[in-house]
C-alpha cells in the first residue's frame, strides 16, 4: 500500500507545484432520479448521489440509468455540486431464441440479451440479425414510458453431421400454431446428395435384361424422365455418380415416389432424431413467402421446348446451383423458381422452375403433374417437424450448466 500512497502524494505535490491551476476538489453528483451510474473522466465513480475528488479546472461527468436516457456534462471549473435530471424513456429488454443475435434499432446495436432506451410516444422497430444474415423484425409499442420485455425467435442454421445437409430451423413463434417448429432443408436436394442415397439403397447397381444400356432397375424405378438426369452410374467404379460439374445443382427427374423414398432413407440414417418428409403445400407457402423478393432462376433460351421470352436470361441454361439465386430472410434458397418442388400430395409441385413463366415463380404457384413420372424441371426439399436432437441437448446443457 505504501508505494501507492507515496505515488498519490507525489502526484498531488507535482500538480500543485508545477501546475497550480490543477487543484483537486470534491465534486458531488446528484441525479433525479437517484441511483444512476456515475462516470467521471472515464472512471466509474458509483451510484448517485456520489462525491469524488476531481481536478479543480474541470471534469467530464456521464450518468446512466435503466429506463432513462443518459446525460453528460463537461463542467469547467468543477463545481461543488452538479445536479442532473434524467429524461425517462421506454426501456426495451430484448431476448432472442437462440441468444447471441445482433440487435439493431434506431442507431442502437448490441448482442442479445440486451436492453435499449427509446423515446416514448411512438412505436419502434427492433431487428434481430441472426446467423449468416437471417433477420427478424418486431414492432414494439413504446407509446408510454416503462419497461417492455421482448422475446424474439430467430431462425438458425446447422449442418447435419452424418448426411451433411444444410438446414434452417424455423421456431414455432414465426409459424402458424399447427406447423412449428420446422427444420427445413436450406436448399433443394442436390445431385450429389441424391447419388449418396442411390448408392446406399442399391450398392450392387442391380440390372436386368429389360433395362436399357446405361440404366439400372433403380433408375428405371425412380428416374422416369426422358431427359438426362444429373446422376448416372460409373462403370469404372461400379457406383452411381454425379456428372461432372453438376454436384451442387438440384436433383431433377425423380418421381414423387423417389422423393418420398429419399425422405424415408434420410430419416433412417440421420443423427438428428427427426423424421423427414416432403412439405405439404400450405407449409411450403408459409416458408416461401419471406423469400418473395429474392431473384428467381428464369433460365436462358437455348432449348427448342422453351417458349418464354428471350429477354428472360440469368446466365444458366437450365437449373442454377444451390444457393446461387440468393437467400430469404429465413435462410432458405430457391424457394421460387429453379425447380418445381414435390409436396406431400402425390403429383402436386410448387414454386415454379427454370422452365416456367415469371408468373409461376411465386410462393402460391401450384402445378399438378403425373407423380409416376420424372421431369427435368421438378426436384424437392425436405422438412421435419421439431428441433434436431443435438440442438435440444446443447440447449438443455446450457440451461443446467452441465
Amino acid at each position: 500500500m505504501l508505494p501507492g500512497i507515496l505515488l498519490i502524494v507525489l502526484s498531488a505535490f507535482i500538480a500543485e507545484r508545477f501546475f497550480p491551476q490543477i487543484r483537486m476538489k470534491q465534486l458531488t453528483v446528484v441525479t433525479i432520479p437517484a441511483g444512476a451510474i456515475v462516470t467521471i473522466n472515464g472512471a466509474q465513480a458509483g451510484f448517485s448521489p456520489v462525491t469524488r475528488f476531481v481536478p479543480g479546472n474541470g471534469a467530464f461527468v456521464l450518468v446512466e440509468k435503466d429506463g432513462f436516457f443518459f446525460s453528460d456534462s463537461l463542467v469547467r471549473p468543477s463545481p461543488d455540486t452538479l445536479f442532473l435530471q434524467l429524461r425517462e424513456g421506454c426501456l426495451i429488454v430484448v431476448n432472442t431464441n437462440p441468444p447471441g443475435s445482433q440487435i439493431i434499432s434506431q442507431g442502437f446495436s448490441g448482442i442479445s440479451p440486451c436492453s435499449l432506451v427509446v423515446e416514448s410516444g411512438n412505436s419502434v422497430e427492433i431487428t434481430a440479425l441472426g446467423e449468416m444474415g437471417i433477420m427478424v423484425s418486431r414492432t414494439v409499442n413504446a407509446f408510454t414510458p416503462g419497461t417492455r420485455l421482448i422475446e424474439m425467435a430467430v431462425p438458425f442454421e446447422f449442418t447435419g453431421s452424418v448426411n451433411s445437409l444444410d438446414f434452417a430451423v424455423i421456431p414455432g413463434d414465426l409459424l402458424p400454431f399447427a406447423m412449428g417448429p420446422l427444420t427445413v432443408g436450406r436448399y433443394e436436394v442436390t445431385a450429389s446428395q441424391f447419388a449418396d442415397f442411390m448408392n446406399a439403397v442399391d450398392p450392387g447397381l442391380l440390372t436386368d435384361s429389360f433395362a436399357p444400356i446405361g440404366r439400372t432397375c433403380l433408375m428405371d424405378s425412380i428416374l422416369k424422365c426422358n431427359w438426362q438426369s444429373p446422376v448416372g452410374f460409373n462403370s469404372d467404379t461400379s457406383a452411381y455418380a454425379v456428372y461432372e460439374g453438376m454436384e451442387s445443382y438440384p436433383m431433377v427427374g425423380m418421381t414423387w415416389n423417389g422423393a418420398m423414398w429419399y425422405c424415408e432413407w434420410l430419416s433412417s440414417t440421420s443423427d438428428t432424431g427427426l423424421e423427414f418428409r416432403l412439405p405439404d403445400s400450405d407449409e411450403w407457402k408459409v416458408l416461401a413467402v419471406p423469400g418473395a423478393a429474392v431473384a428467381v432462376n428464369l433460365s436462358d433460351i437455348n432449348e427448342s421446348i422453351l417458349t418464354r421470352h428471350p429477354e428472360l436470361d440469368d446466365s444458366w441454361s437450365r437449373t442454377a446451383p444451390s444457393g446461387a439465386m440468393g437467400r430469404s430472410a429465413w435462410g432458405l434458397c430457391e424457394m421460387q423458381g429453379n425447380v418445381w418442388e414435390w409436396t406431400a400430395a402425390k403429383g402436386i409441385a410448387v414454386g415454379g422452375s427454370w422452365l416456367s413463366s415469371i408468373e409461376d415463380c411465386r410462393a402460391d404457384a401450384i402445378i399438378e403433374l403425373n407423380g409416376d413420372l420424372g421431369f427435368p424441371f421438378t426436384g424437392f426439399r425436405v422438412v421435419a417437424t421439431g428441433f434436431p436432437l443435438d440442438i435440444i441437448r446443447s440447449s438443455r446443457t446450457s440451461e443446467t450448466g452441465d
